[in-house]
């Protein structure tokens, strides 16, 4: 579907379109030949037929069997419309389609306060939605900015506001779930990478080294280790955080709090997931890092929320 539409910037204008709709609506099944020939003999019409065709096959109003156009029950209910409301069901589909598409992502959308309308980045418009983008263009659905980006028009404000929550409602509690359990996943094993770490470092203590973040998970720090071979107690302890990209971590105010009383005894281990098995990875060791993390300005923090309470 994608692919044929990428071929081309536009279906068409608008009155192209209604009257391939139309054509389209009074059919079970009609070749694409006689499409394209019907639509070569109406004069003023400006349509492209086969991005158009791959437009509404896209919004599933149409299927392809070989040479064959097969009409949908949805684009037979469109017959029973006026002209403004075919394309404002079109586009209302487009929007539907694009957002569980998921091409609108927190990063590409916005409210631009100073236009009091809803902004889309251009970029959220790769090549193969270029036509689509075009035709809710023409149909007003759509208005370019000065600084390149586009925003929705009011009429159609609540339509994608309330196709966006749909969307994140999709996030079930099983997703959410998944996703914390990949996460303890990689917490795991960053962790076994690390207790496996400092028994090599020190030898002779290596049985000593443990892991207690499943013992005591009020601890404040995942491993329990020693400084160099002459501790005699335990005086290193250790919190190991994995990542994704960038270096970044959450850190829970037992944690901080940990770290703030055992200062240089306590040290915040910051692993590299993507590279845990590459043959000499060695990863961040910060000692003391509760000075060091909020003295320093090589470290950006920011407060995640506050818990507020009437007393």
């Amino acid at each position: 579907m994608l692919i044929e539409l990428k071929r081309c910037n536009s279906i068409g204008n608008i009155d192209g379109l209604l009257f391939l709709v139309s054509m389209l609506s009074s059919k079970n099944s009609i070749s694409r030949k006689e499409v394209v020939n019907r639509s070569s003999l109406e004069n003023g019409l400006n349509i492209n037929c086969s991005g158009a065709l791959a437009f509404l096959e896209y919004l599933e109003y149409v299927e392809f069997s070989e040479d064959n156009i097969i009409v949908t029950e949805r684009l037979k209910e469109l017959k029973l419309l006026e002209g403004s409301s075919i394309i404002d069901t079109l586009v209302r589909s487009c929007i539907s389609k694009l957002i569980d598409e998921g091409i609108f992502d927190s990063d590409r959308t916005g409210f631009d306060v100073d236009k009091g309308h809803i902004s889309i980045k251009r970029s959220a418009f790769p090549l193969a939605y270029a036509a689509i983008r075009n035709f809710l263009t023409i149909a007003g659905a759509l208005d370019k900015d000065e600084n390149g980006d586009i925003g929705i028009s009011e009429t159609y404000e609540s339509d994608f506001s309330s196709q966006i929550r749909k969307r994140k409602s999709k996030f079930t509690l099983e997703q959410l779930l998944k996703q914390q359990e990949e996460q303890s996943k990689r917490g795991l094993e960053a962790e076994e990478f690390i207790l496996e770490f400092e028994r090599k470092r020190l030898l002779t203590k290596a049985c000593k080294i443990k892991r207690i973040s499943d013992i005591d998970v009020s601890a404040g720090y995942d491993i329990v280790s020693f400084q160099s071979d002459s501790s005699t107690t335990y005086d290193r302890f250790i919190e190991v955080k994995s990542y994704l990209g960038k270096p970044h971590f959450y850190w829970s105010e037992n944690e901080s709090d940990t770290a703030r009383i055992k200062g240089d005894k306590y040290v915040l281990c910051l692993v590299d997931y993507a590279r845990i098995t590459e043959p000499g990875y060695k990863p961040e060791f910060i000692q003391n890092p509760h000075k060091i993390i909020f003295e320093d300005d090589n470290w950006l923090v920011n407060t995640a929320s506050y818990r507020i309470q009437k007393i």
